[in-house]
Protein backbone atom coordinates (compact mmCIF):
# COMPACT_ATOMS: atom_id res chain seq x y z
CA UNK A 1 0.00 0.00 0.00
CA UNK A 2 1.42 3.37 -1.05
CA UNK A 3 1.01 6.15 1.50
CA UNK A 4 -0.03 9.46 0.00
CA UNK A 5 2.07 12.48 0.94
CA UNK A 6 -0.14 14.81 2.96
CA UNK A 7 2.50 17.21 4.25
CA UNK A 8 2.58 20.52 2.46
CA UNK A 9 5.96 21.89 1.44
CA UNK A 10 6.90 25.48 0.58
CA UNK A 11 5.54 25.34 -2.96
CA UNK A 12 2.40 23.20 -2.54
CA UNK A 13 0.11 26.09 -3.56
CA UNK A 14 2.11 26.80 -6.72
CA UNK A 15 2.13 23.11 -7.59
CA UNK A 16 -1.64 22.97 -7.18
CA UNK A 17 -2.21 26.12 -9.27
CA UNK A 18 -0.07 25.03 -12.21
CA UNK A 19 -1.69 21.64 -12.73
CA UNK A 20 -2.61 21.10 -16.41
CA UNK A 21 -6.29 22.10 -16.28
CA UNK A 22 -5.71 24.97 -13.85
CA UNK A 23 -2.89 26.39 -15.94
CA UNK A 24 -4.93 26.04 -19.16
CA UNK A 25 -7.72 28.18 -17.67
CA UNK A 26 -5.27 30.77 -16.33
CA UNK A 27 -3.46 30.95 -19.65
CA UNK A 28 -6.71 31.65 -21.52
CA UNK A 29 -7.67 34.33 -19.01
CA UNK A 30 -4.22 35.89 -19.37
CA UNK A 31 -4.84 36.24 -23.12
CA UNK A 32 -8.35 37.68 -22.75
CA UNK A 33 -10.19 38.48 -19.57
CA UNK A 34 -12.99 38.18 -18.60
CA UNK A 35 -14.30 35.11 -20.38
CA UNK A 36 -17.66 33.44 -19.99
CA UNK A 37 -17.93 29.97 -18.58
CA UNK A 38 -19.31 28.73 -21.91
CA UNK A 39 -16.35 30.24 -23.74
CA UNK A 40 -13.89 28.46 -21.45
CA UNK A 41 -15.76 25.16 -21.89
CA UNK A 42 -15.87 25.55 -25.68
CA UNK A 43 -12.12 26.13 -25.94
CA UNK A 44 -11.01 23.50 -23.42
CA UNK A 45 -13.57 20.74 -24.01
CA UNK A 46 -11.24 18.91 -26.39
CA UNK A 47 -8.45 18.74 -23.80
CA UNK A 48 -10.41 18.08 -20.58
CA UNK A 49 -13.71 16.56 -19.55
CA UNK A 50 -16.59 18.80 -18.48
CA UNK A 51 -16.35 17.40 -14.95
CA UNK A 52 -12.64 18.31 -14.80
CA UNK A 53 -13.41 21.85 -15.98
CA UNK A 54 -16.18 22.29 -13.41
CA UNK A 55 -13.86 21.11 -10.63
CA UNK A 56 -11.06 23.32 -11.97
CA UNK A 57 -13.20 26.47 -12.04
CA UNK A 58 -14.53 25.77 -8.56
CA UNK A 59 -11.05 25.13 -7.18
CA UNK A 60 -9.48 28.18 -8.84
CA UNK A 61 -12.28 30.52 -7.77
CA UNK A 62 -13.42 29.28 -4.36
CA UNK A 63 -10.43 27.46 -2.90
CA UNK A 64 -7.50 29.44 -4.30
CA UNK A 65 -9.00 32.84 -5.32
CA UNK A 66 -6.88 32.74 -8.47
CA UNK A 67 -9.82 33.59 -10.71
CA UNK A 68 -12.69 35.85 -9.75
CA UNK A 69 -16.29 35.34 -10.85
CA UNK A 70 -17.88 38.28 -12.61
CA UNK A 71 -21.01 39.11 -14.57
CA UNK A 72 -20.52 39.50 -18.31
CA UNK A 73 -23.00 41.15 -20.65
CA UNK A 74 -24.18 38.74 -23.35
CA UNK A 75 -26.79 38.92 -26.10
CA UNK A 76 -29.33 37.28 -23.79
CA UNK A 77 -28.57 39.42 -20.73
CA UNK A 78 -25.87 38.67 -18.22
CA UNK A 79 -23.85 35.50 -17.84
CA UNK A 80 -21.30 34.18 -15.43
CA UNK A 81 -17.69 34.66 -16.35
CA UNK A 82 -14.27 34.71 -14.78
CA UNK A 83 -11.33 37.07 -14.73
CA UNK A 84 -7.82 36.47 -13.52
CA UNK A 85 -6.94 37.91 -10.12
CA UNK A 86 -4.60 40.86 -10.86
CA UNK A 87 -2.05 39.61 -8.33
CA UNK A 88 -1.88 36.27 -10.14
CA UNK A 89 -1.23 37.74 -13.62
CA UNK A 90 2.40 38.43 -12.78
CA UNK A 91 2.81 34.96 -11.31
CA UNK A 92 1.53 33.32 -14.51
CA UNK A 93 3.88 35.46 -16.59
CA UNK A 94 6.77 34.52 -14.28
CA UNK A 95 5.93 30.81 -14.52
CA UNK A 96 6.01 31.07 -18.32
CA UNK A 97 9.36 32.87 -18.14
CA UNK A 98 10.83 30.28 -15.73
CA UNK A 99 9.62 27.46 -17.96
CA UNK A 100 11.48 28.96 -20.94
CA UNK A 101 14.64 29.29 -18.82
CA UNK A 102 14.39 25.66 -17.72
CA UNK A 103 13.88 24.54 -21.34
CA UNK A 104 17.00 26.47 -22.40
CA UNK A 105 19.06 25.03 -19.53
CA UNK A 106 17.85 21.53 -20.36
CA UNK A 107 19.04 21.86 -23.97
CA UNK A 108 22.58 22.81 -23.01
Amino acid sequence: MVKKEKDKDEIWALRKVISRPNYAVMSLLLQKSPRTTRELYAILEKKFTRKTLIITLRELSLDLNVIQPTHIRTEKGYGLGYRLNPKVKEIVKSVQKFSKIIENVRQI
